[in-house]
């Protein structure tokens, strides 16, 4: 019966029908050059105003848009560097030809287009949340780990309360499942899988892009819960000169900068420097222990872009990253411990270097018809030191791919084809084993677009070989139906495959005494998703507007390496899934404009996790199945103020089985359930900006985060087991200037 009402309700979405007179818009986005010449401008946005109908220009900068006069009449052409457009049709316009003026060619002012802090995609095939830079700036975040504080789809917690490294959830599983790319090439990977969300200094961010279910299979075979596409500042950005200062309570300090610059009329180039440290010893709780590992971050970034004529764009640069983390007892000194009667520390040391390149070359602009090639190389090293435990690792990895797209008969059908290659050599010391992996994996794939007016499917298939583990595939597909001007439903189902790199993957369990032990080589995992949204807008007048969206994605293991700290509480176990693993998630997200600056956002995910440990199906230890979150934000006239208040529920969540402990060192079976406030003032001058916040209002803090902290070298010393803040209350403030 309820598989009835399900299709009832489905058919019925698929045959609404909308009143009035369709009518084709046809045209041309362009502008003129320097020299005075026609040039087109390819992947220009074109939309309906105060509606979710659009498309993109093609590489001759022609575009075809259906709508309603009745209901709209008013079309936005935009494209990033030049001023927006809004022209009024009538039945009698013709064929357009639309030329946007580069901003940068205005000498008394520019008028700039102001994305939405938090916004949910209706338009993209994909089910896609976007966090813009002016979102990002609501909290004063110092890296990637903390851009996430207003949105419920994705989770950040501390794998460990000593070293400071943090992860992420998506979908109630790890971090791991999906898949992270900056600029769409995969680079938070092995060694960086844990720390790698500090390497990413949230100034340096544009916007992030978060994309639930299963992706392209352009981007990979890894992701299985989704895709997070991290936007960095280009060359081509408005700052000429961006500078950041931040400090906090707890004496953390960062500094941030960056600067863009024309190297010649085809040159463009952005160079970014971070820099922080915290050299005070912060440990409230008592515990004699550092609630924050002390140390420095160092991080410079140089970025180019080349443009011949929109022909031929390259975006390519490097990044060098240097850490020294030292965390543990505070009486802990690297230079100073003494064999004989040592305190327990941990000492991390790494070094990072990232090049990278991404080349797009067109060659049939009636067809728009390109080839694009990108790739990029990361070396990393770690020495680090946990208690007696000892890991170091070296890793380089290779990434390269290749695509060719072109419109097939017309705009509507894109078949986009390529090669990739991805090369991973990961040599591993722990204590006195030593561990040594090197994995090619030689893949093509194949991706169909047909897009409509109302109606897309993507279809994408990958074949990809790997050297130890044989061929496999990974199909997915996309679709998504546009139900009116403000409403659509979006459908998704893949597979992923990923291999797995236990130790750097759960670096947080070296913190602990618990023994490694591997029962059995590892296979590749395989998970498929499954899942949907529908999305809506409304408008009830200029000031007000409101967006519902509700998902749900279901997410079933073929195979999965459990990492089981369930069975006892001083070994870890690590083996291939026996039985059933599977992940089933609901959201639902409302943004409110209520009136003119004032927005507030509401959201709710459930996530049912369960896994098979030890022959028991059992809900995931250190999962949480209940999250809320209440977010407010308030822009005065012209925005000189911004105020941001945040709020989350976290509920509890199953504690990992310690009945085999002492009495003094057993945890409760779960964790309370817990609410944290984040709030930020920030004011805005000509070319000034300084805040003023506090992260965890309340100072709620997880009681008892290391387990036998008196005894760090005996049996039964955890400090893994975290399932709220390890830290407390942390008001901080800053100020930035900018020239543009």
């Amino acid at each position: 019966m309820v598989k009835k009402y399900f299709f009832f309700i489905l058919f019925g979405f698929f045959t609404i029908h909308l009143a009035g007179q369709d009518i084709l818009v046809k045209g041309f986005v362009k502008t003129i050059n320097e020299q005075g010449n026609k040039v087109p401008l390819p992947s220009a946005n074109v939309y309906w105003q105060e509606s979710t109908m659009g498309t993109v220009s093609d590489a001759s900068g022609y575009f075809e848009i259906k709508g309603n006069l009745q209901n709209q009449n008013r079309l936005v052409v935009s494209y990033v560097g030049y001023i927006s457009d809004t022209i009024v049709v009538v039945e009698s316009s013709g064929l357009l030809e639309i030329y946007l003026e580069a901003g940068s060619q205005l000498d008394d002012f520019v008028v700039k287009g102001k994305r939405d802090a938090h916004a949910l995609s209706a338009i993209s095939p994909l089910n896609t949340e976007m966090i813009s830079s002016d979102g990002l700036q609501r909290l004063a975040c110092c890296s990637l780990a903390e851009s996430f504080e207003t949105s419920a789809t994705v989770d950040v917690g501390y794998t460990d309360a000593v070293s400071g490294a943090k992860q992420i959830q998506m979908l109630g599983l790890a971090g791991i499942y999906s898949q992270i790319l900056t600029e769409n090439q995969p680079t938070l990977r092995l060694l960086a899988s844990t720390y790698g969300l500090n390497y990413v200094p949230g100034p340096w961010l544009h916007s992030i892009s978060i994309s639930k279910g299963t992706s392209s299979v352009m981007a990979g075979y890894e992701s299985i819960t989704g895709q997070i596409n991290i936007d960095l500042k280009k060359p081509e950005g408005d700052e000429k000169l961006y500078l950041d200062l931040f400090a906090n309570e707890h004496q953390r300090v960062e500094f941030n900068a960056n600067s863009s610059f024309n190297v010649n009329e085809k040159l463009k180039s952005v160079v970014l420097l971070h820099a922080s440290g915290l050299e005070n010893k912060v440990d409230n709780n008592g515990d004699g222990f550092l609630d924050l590992p002390t140390g420095k971050l160092l991080m410079l970034s140089n970025r180019y872009f080349f443009n011949h004529d929109n022909k031929i764009k390259s975006r390519f640069g490097f990044e060098l990253l240097n850490e020294d983390r030292v965390g543990g007892q505070t009486a802990y000194d690297p230079e100073k411990n003494s064999d004989i009667n040592p305190y327990y520390g941990i000492d991390i040391l790494s070094s990072r270097f990232t090049l990278f390149e991404n080349t797009g070359i067109l060659l049939d602009s009636e067809n728009n018809g390109s080839l694009g090639i990108n790739a990029n190389f990361v070396y990393h090293s770690m020495d680090a030191m946990f208690g007696l435990r000892k890991y170091d690792a070296t890793q380089n990895s290779f990434n390269l791919r290749t695509l060719y797209q072109t419109n097939l008969s017309n705009n509507h059908h894109k078949l986009v084809s390529g090669l990739s290659l991805v090369l991973d050599n990961l040599e591993e010391k722990l204590t006195d084993t030593t561990l040594n992996r090197n994995e090619l994996v030689v893949g093509a794939y194949s991706e169909y677009t047909y897009s409509s007016d109302k109606f897309t499917v993507i279809t994408g298939i990958r074949g990809d070989h790997h050297n130890d583990h044989g061929f496999f595939f990974v199909p997915r597909v996309h679709i998504k139906y546009q139900l009116s001007e403000t409403s659509s439903v979006r459908f998704s189902a893949g597979r992923g495959i990923r291999s797995a790199f236990v130790l750097p993957e759960n670096i947080g369990l070296m913190a602990s005494s618990r023994r490694f032990i591997f029962k059995e080589d590892f296979k590749l995992e395989r998970a498929w998703n499954f899942g949907g949204n529908f999305i809506q807008k409304f408008k009830l007048d200029e000031q007000r507007n409101f967006t519902l969206n509700v998902d749900f994605y279901r997410t079933i293991f073929q195979n999965q390496i459990v990492i089981d700290v369930n069975k006892e509480p001083t070994n870890v176990y690590f083996y291939n899934l026996k039985g059933k693993s599977w992940s089933n998630s609901f959201q639902t997200d409302l943004i409110l404009d209520l009136f003119k600056g004032f927005e507030m956002t509401l959201a709710y995910r459930y996530s049912d996790v369960k896994v098979t440990m030890d022959e028991a199906l059992i809900r995931k230890p250190l999962s949480s199945p209940h999250k809320g979150l209440v977010s407010l934000h308030y822009s005065s006239k012209y925005e000189k103020w911004n105020f941001t208040f945040t709020t989350q529920f976290n509920g509890e969540s199953n504690l990992p089985d310690t009945k085999g402990n002492p009495v003094a060192y057993q945890l409760d079976e779960t964790s309370p359930a817990y609410i944290i406030i984040h709030a930020q003032i920030l004011r805005k001058f000509r070319q000034w900006e300084v805040y003023f916040g506090a992260e965890n209002l309340t100072n709620y803090k997880q009681t008892n985060p290391i387990l036998s902290s008196d005894d760090p070298f005996g049996d039964y010393f955890d400090s893994s087991m975290i399932w709220g803040p390890v830290i407390g209350r942390s008001i901080n403030a800053g100020i930035r200037f900018i020239i543009d």
